[in-house]
Order: C-alpha cells, then structure tokens, then sequence
C-alpha cells in the first residue's frame, strides 16, 4: 500500500465485540482467524449502502484513547499494512448510549448498543455564568445581541455510554472540570442520585449542579441534593445555632471586584457514600479558616493510639461559648478536696470544761468525723491522710502512651480518668 496517497477509510457494521483476551471459548482466535485482545470487533464492510456478507476483524486506529463499542455500531475502517483498523462508533445518533447503524436496514430501537436514559450533555445559557457582570459591552443582554451569540461554545466533553462524563469547560473566562457518574440529566445534577466531583471557579453550588435554589447539605435539611434525606426525619427541631454554618452562595459574582479578587475556586464532592482511605500515610485536612463537620445522626471516631485536639478553647455545645461552665482540672480537684478534709478532719471541739475533743458523727452514726473522713480518703483515693503534706499527683510522665496513669497503683483520685486528659491553665 502507498501510503504517501493517504488512508482510506470505508463504512462497516459492527457484530461482535472482544473484551478481553478470554472472551472466546477457543484459544484466543475468532471465526476470522484475528488474536483477539480487548477492543478487537468483528465487522461486515459496507459495498455502497449494502453490507458485506464477509466478516473482517480490526483493533482501534488509536492507542491509548478506546471509545465505547457495541455490537450494531457504524464505524470507520481502513487497512495499514494487511492490519484492519477502526474509528468509532460514528455518533449517528448525537447520544452517548445510542449509535446503531441507520444503513442497516435490520437495525431497530431493540438494539443492544441502545441505552435507556443516556443523555447528552448540554450546556444551557446561565446569564449569572455566562454573564457575571450581568451585562456584556455595547448592551443590555439579548438573545439578538450578536456578542451574546458569539460568546457561546462547547466543552470538552467525554462521555460514556451509561451516564458517565469528563467535562472540561468554562462559564465565561472561568474554567471548570466536573467528574459525574450515573448521571441521569441532561447536565450535571445529584437530583436523583449519582455521583459528582465538581472543580469550579465561578459560580454557587446550585448554579453550577444544577440545583433547586434552596437545595441544603444533608445536615442542615430534611431534603438533600433534590431527594429525602431517609436520615433526617424532621422530629429533631435543633435550637437557633445548630445550622453547619455552610456558605451556599459561595462562588456568587455580585461585582467585578469579585471576579478580580479570583477567590471562587471551589471543589464539591457528592455521592450516596463516600470513603477516604490511606493505606500507608496520614489523612490531612487543612484550613485557613473552619474545618466543619455535621452529621443527621451520630459522628463516631476511632483509632488504636491517642487523640489530641489543640486548640486555644475547647468548647462542648455551642451554649458554652458563653464561658459560663468552664471544665474542672481533676488534679486541682483532687489537692483542693484533700486540703478542705484535712481541715475538717483535724477540727475539734471544746467542752464544758474547755477540754479539747475530735469532732464526732451526728445520732446514729458512730465513731469521729475524723474516721469518717479517712474512709472518704480512702475510697476515692485522694492522698493518705496521716501524711503531713499534699502528696503529689500520680501521674508518671515517663509512662509509655496509652498506658493507664489514673488508677489505684499511681496514686491518682478513682474520679480521674487513666485514659484522657485536659491541659492545665497558662500562665
């Protein structure tokens, strides 16, 4: 063949498809005699508009880039050195699940390349995208407004069969890439279930998902994405302060400060489940400003070390903002409740005579307040009564982590925890 005149490409109708080196039950060779390896079809040529009762076999012309192939397919075909190879599936259709072969006069809408509820992506005008300014030069905005007919292109699109697509586009000058997947709209949407990872540098949650304007995190509503959230049924009425706090119109231009500003990058990232794992390596979250977590029901954390969480105030509920009920220092605790029983252990009272006596219990409770106040002691491990000064605390810091720190054999008071700790006042 003399490639210097070019390639010719022919019509052919795909009949069956290889998806991998085993998909045969002979060994790795068809009924036409081709290796089979992943993406190899068999086809019949097109002779004018009547198909070849020849069958050929061919691999993609490209290497690296496999467009989704289905039986019924019309494809491209030419032939490089004796080797047949494809373009295709020819978008007969413009839809992303259906591209039977319309030369085919078998063909019909029963075809096995014809996927229910695949649409192609669109990109509908947004003046607040398209438009952040909300007007464009020499007028007002206008469908008969030719630099309003010229603004509009497509994106870069790669679309799978089955509600699953790479955009690569803009809104305005502002570039953005959304991953989706079992996606049943025409755009982007969680309404209705799938999943998205959204890469955007203009525009709010709503606007660029394709969202109700009053759509909420599942937090924050009892509808989520467009659907009942199954865990929020609405018998929780939390109390002015429980919202996440979330900044829904984030990405919202409202002058052309903002756009300047360049401060409207935002990832968003939503599926019916969604896991971080890390095999080998820590899990990071970074902020400059708020870190937010909310949950319907329960938030649980777990690991098989200890937890630290610094921070210049710890505050349990948001009502302790107010400072009125700050945490007790246990250790502290512990010296203040031993000093104020020394005290009243060591008191006694005067007789008639002016004779000196230990203070007893009241009627019907034997023995000294004395006595009474060492089995306290005693009980809760407080610090042995006999001794002239506060013993020190228990706590051992050369213990290895994780080892108990609060229990009888260190000395510690049995209200103080062995396993969690709060740090002491600054001076």
């Amino acid at each position: 063949m003399n490639l210097s005149s070019g390639l010719t490409f022919s019509l052919g109708h795909v009949d069956r498809v290889y998806t991998d080196t085993n998909d045969v039950h002979f060994a790795g060779i068809n009924e036409t005699g081709a290796n089979i390896s992943p993406q190899v079809i068999d086809f019949y040529p097109y002779q004018s508009i009547t198909k070849s009762k020849v069958k050929l076999s061919a691999q993609p012309l490209l290497r690296g880039v496999n467009d989704s192939i289905a039986s019924g397919d019309l494809i491209l075909y030419c032939s490089i050195n004796q080797i047949y190879f494809y373009l295709g599936p020819i978008n007969t259709k413009n839809l992303p699940g259906n591209s039977f072969d319309f030369l085919d006069s078998m063909e019909n809408n029963t075809n096995l390349n014809i996927l229910p509820g695949s649409q192609k992506l669109t990109k509908p005008r947004n003046s607040k995208l398209d438009f952040p300014n909300g007007k464009i030069i020499d007028g007002e905005i206008s469908k008969n407004n030719p630099k309003y007919i010229n603004s509009q292109y497509s994106d870069l699109t790669l679309e799978g069969r089955y509600g699953n697509a790479i955009r690569l586009g803009a809104r305005s000058d502002n570039p953005n890439i959304i991953i989706s997947n079992n996606n049943v709209s025409s755009q982007e949407t969680l309404v209705g279930g799938g999943s998205i990872i959204s890469m955007t540098s203009l525009g709010t949650m709503s606007d660029m998902l394709n969202l109700p304007e009053n759509t909420k995190l599942s937090y924050d509503g009892n509808v989520f994405m467009g659907r009942a959230n199954p865990n929020n049924s609405g018998s929780f009425t939390p109390y002015l302060g429980y919202e996440l706090d979330y900044n829904y119109q984030y990405g919202e231009i409202k002058s052309e400060e903002d756009i300047e500003e360049q401060e409207l990058d935002q990832i968003i990232i939503g599926s019916d489940k969604i896991t971080f794992n890390s095999a080998h390596e820590d899990i990071t979250l970074s902020s400059t400003r708020n870190v937010r977590i909310g949950a319907v029901e329960n938030i649980e954390l777990y690991n098989k070390g200890y937890s630290v969480f610094e921070s210049r105030n710890i505050y349990i509920g948001r009502k302790a903002k107010d400072r009125s009920q700050p945490m007790v220092l246990g250790e502290e605790l512990r010296q203040l409740l031993y000093r104020v029983l020394k005290v009243i252990g060591s008191a006694h009272s005067v007789d008639s005579n002016f004779v000196s006596q230990k203070l007893s219990n009241g009627p019907g409770m034997p023995g000294t307040v004395e006595a009474e106040i060492k089995s306290i002691m005693t009980a809760f491990n407080l610090g042995d009564y006999n001794l002239d000064r506060n013993p020190p605390a228990g706590y051992n810091p050369n213990l290895s982590e994780g080892e108990p720190v609060g229990d009888r054999s260190t000395g510690n008071a049995t209200f103080m925890s062995q396993h969690h700790f709060i740090e002491t006042n600054r001076e």
